[in-house]
């Protein structure tokens, strides 16, 4: 079996993906696509022109979720998204306002089609404040159970979490206590810590 992912440097859906496959073992070929490539050659890899994408055997995917969704059921191994039905529900609504809610309004194609009169330093501002924002609304909803985002292991919850937090951060955001503290727990599962994704 060939795996090949397509992500660029930046992305924080592709750093999703990526984190997956680590984690779970799964052997792949990484390969960068630069900004120029993402609205001309890649065109013809993913027709939407956005990271990541994931060839399996000449079978293109794309799509953050809809990556991760497949590679949890063709590899079961360290599942992700939980045993029981309630608390794959509960996983899959912390990474649907993740990837629908915050990183969605953030985009920059997003940003640059409703704010065209932006500068770029300004257009970095108000996507950090978005994020930040809308982490400080996510809080409640986490680490109730245990330093991970749901429940007492780590989860796709956790994956979408932290690396929509680090993309603030990326942003210039202030450092936000209750990210930091559910980051630095992620990160003392060695597992989790090794599979993090580090570009």
């Amino acid at each position: 079996m060939t795996i090949t992912l397509y992500t660029a440097t930046g992305s924080n859906s592709s750093q999703r993906v990526e984190w997956t496959l680590n984690y779970k073992k799964i052997g792949y070929r990484r390969v960068d696509v630069s900004s120029h490539e993402l609205a001309t050659s890649y065109r013809a890899i993913n027709s939407f022109g956005y990271v990541p994408s994931l060839c399996v055997d000449e079978c293109i995917l794309s799509e953050s979720m809809a990556i991760i969704e497949y590679l949890e059921e063709r590899f079961p191994q360290l599942p992700l998204l939980g045993e029981s039905l309630r608390e794959k529900a509960s996983i899959r609504r912390i990474c649907e306002y993740v990837n629908a809610t915050i990183h969605s309004a953030q985009n920059r194609t997003v940003l640059n089609f409703f704010r065209p009169d932006l500068d770029e330093q300004s257009k970095k501002q108000l996507r950090g404040d978005w994020i930040t924002q809308c982490l400080q609304d996510l809080s409640s909803e986490l680490c109730r159970q245990s330093g991970y985002a749901l429940g007492g292991r780590f989860s796709l919850a956790d994956i979408f979490v932290a690396s929509i937090y680090k993309k603030a951060l990326q942003h210039g955001c202030q450092n936000l206590p209750f990210y930091d503290e559910h980051l630095c727990y992620v990160r003392s599962d060695p597992d989790a810590k090794c599979a993090e994704p580090t570009i």
